[in-house]
């Protein structure tokens, strides 16, 4: 778990950057030990005079003198001795003995590169004694780069990883990085919800903080850092700059959408690209959908509407909008993307919808497109990226087909094209005329169209009586005549069926 106390470890030290690219060269079972204080030492008075709790920092590399500081750190509990070793002049490295010798002891032996001792004694003092100074210096120094640089995702990545020693990431809600590396092992929960989180890692922890949300709080696009060690207050300095970055990150996108609303035939492009890569989309596809505004992640709904008949030119920006108000109307908040024959939309639901959301889904289309010249076709739902293009396929195949019906799912194809064939049996249509004779020209053909919509609609009355504009008491009373007359009962399923199927053979032949 991530540790609550308030000192760094020296095991802290070494992972969150302070010490720069230094290297642990013996003493690891002491890495765990807490560190008070940090104190330069250039001869064996000042070795002497450290103790328990300090980390002592060797401005000389005489050998004798780093044996003297192990011994001292092993009898006063020194924390750590650190060498430094500049960029030019000469360095004695450790022997092989001293190495030896700091690992029996047990305290950690460091190594880092630097021209002044003074300045590694000041960073890992500030760490030590002021957590609150470092994590400001870091924060401006984060800050400042931010703002000399654009701040999109390669940027804000090389910045992050170069001034906090982390592993960066910006990945989309269905969990493609759309920049940097995503973290090995990263729980999938934690891009699900919309606040920022730290989670405990195998080796350290993560941190995620949303980047984008669109209006019903969902996130689209999330900065993942992820840093070694344990430490609350450096998780806490993390995810404090971490917010920084992301909103730096969210101007970036708010002006890349704004330059993507205003080349509309760019989203028409980007569908057909997404559509192309079929299952294997490119993380820069995924980039460019959460750029325009695309959510990738869930469960998706596809549905295409085309003119019927078609009308070359009457598809424009006009008609879009005014489609995208009707769609609204109805509570159908999804994308609605332009193409050269039609419109392609599609909603998305968290988790796969019910089968109740057919029926509700195509009454609903059926309502939006009772007032134009449209028809559509409806896909199933299917998960992730790849799923939109799954579910808009079903949905561009079934729209070819719905013949006399505004709005077909695609699970309907197979019986429409049964129907559709067996209408066109001569011998059949003729059987057809001959059982629905006895309704020819009765109440104006109301009996026959009712019956017709009666059985369209799975013989339930309140939903005849509402395409029909009629009262249920009015399609009950037709329905026990139609029976009279035909001498048939619609609770007979083999009888429902054939009179369903003559009547929708009569209506194929008559169109």
């Amino acid at each position: 778990m991530i540790d609550d106390a308030d000192s760094l470890t020296v095991r802290d030290l070494l992972e969150i950057g302070v010490l720069g690219d230094a290297s642990l060269l013996a003493g690891e079972r002491g890495v765990d030990t807490e560190v008070a204080d940090v104190r330069l030492a250039a001869d064996m008075t000042a070795v002497e005079a450290c103790s328990a709790g300090d980390m002592v920092i060797l401005t000389g590399n005489q050998p004798y003198l780093v044996e003297v500081a192990l011994r001292r750190a092993y009898s006063a509990d020194v924390r750590a001795v650190v060498l430094v070793r500049p960029s030019t002049g000469s360095y004695h490295s450790p022997s092989a003995a001293t190495i030896s010798f700091a690992n029996r002891l047990g305290v950690p032996l460091l190594q880092t590169k630097a021209d002044d001792p003074l300045l590694v004694a000041d960073a890992l003092r500030t760490a030590v004694r002021r957590p609150e100074v470092a994590a400001a210096r870091l924060l401006n120094a984060v800050t400042a780069r931010l703002g000399r640089s654009r701040p999109d995702p390669r940027s804000v990545i090389t910045i992050l990883s170069g001034e906090l020693h982390v592993t960066c990431a910006v990945i989309s809600a269905d969990g493609t990085a759309i920049e940097g590396v995503s973290p090995p092992g990263l729980p999938p929960d934690l891009l699900i919800g919309s606040v920022a989180t730290t989670v405990e890692m195998t080796e350290g922890f993560a941190v995620a903080v949303p980047v984008e949300t669109d209006r019903t709080g969902h996130v689209h696009l999330w900065l993942v850092s992820h840093a070694r060690g344990r430490n609350k207050r450096w998780a806490e300095t993390v995810m404090q700059i971490s917010q920084v970055a992301s909103w730096a990150l969210g101007n970036w996108v708010a002006s890349e959408r704004l330059e993507t609303e205003r080349r509309a035939r760019s989203r028409a492009s980007l569908l057909s690209e997404l559509l192309a890569s079929g299952d294997d989309v490119p993380p820069h596809l995924v980039q460019q959908a959460v750029l325009a505004g695309w959510r990738l992640d869930g469960w998706h709904t596809g549905v295409y509407a085309t003119l019927n008949p078609p009308s070359p030119g009457c598809i424009d920006a006009t008609s879009t909008e005014r489609l995208r108000v009707e769609l609204s109307r109805r509570g159908l908040h999804g994308q609605l993307v332009e193409g050269a024959e039609g419109w392609s939309f599609w909603l998305t639901n968290d988790a796969e919808p019910p089968q109740s959301q057919h029926r509700e889904l195509t009454t609903r289309l059926a309502q939006v497109l009772g007032s134009c010249k449209l028809v559509a076709g409806v896909g199933r739902p299917h998960p992730g990226s790849s799923g939109v293009g799954r579910t808009l396929a079903e949905a561009r195949e079934a729209a070819a087909m719905t013949g006399s019906v505004r709005v077909v799912h695609i699970d309907e194809l197979g019986v429409r094209r049964l129907l559709s064939m067996a209408a066109e049996t001569p011998a059949l249509v003729e059987q057809a005329t001959r059982l629905l004779e006895p309704l020819a020209g009765v109440e104006d053909g109301q009996l026959l169209r009712t019956l017709a919509v009666y059985l369209d609609e799975e013989s339930v009355t309140s939903s005849a009586a509402v395409r029909l504009k009629v009262h249920r008491n009015t399609v009950a009373q037709r329905i026990n005549r139609v029976e009279q007359l035909l001498g048939v009962s619609l609770l007979n399923p083999d009888e429902r069926l054939a009179v369903h199927l003559a009547c929708r053979a009569v209506r194929a032949s008559d169109e």
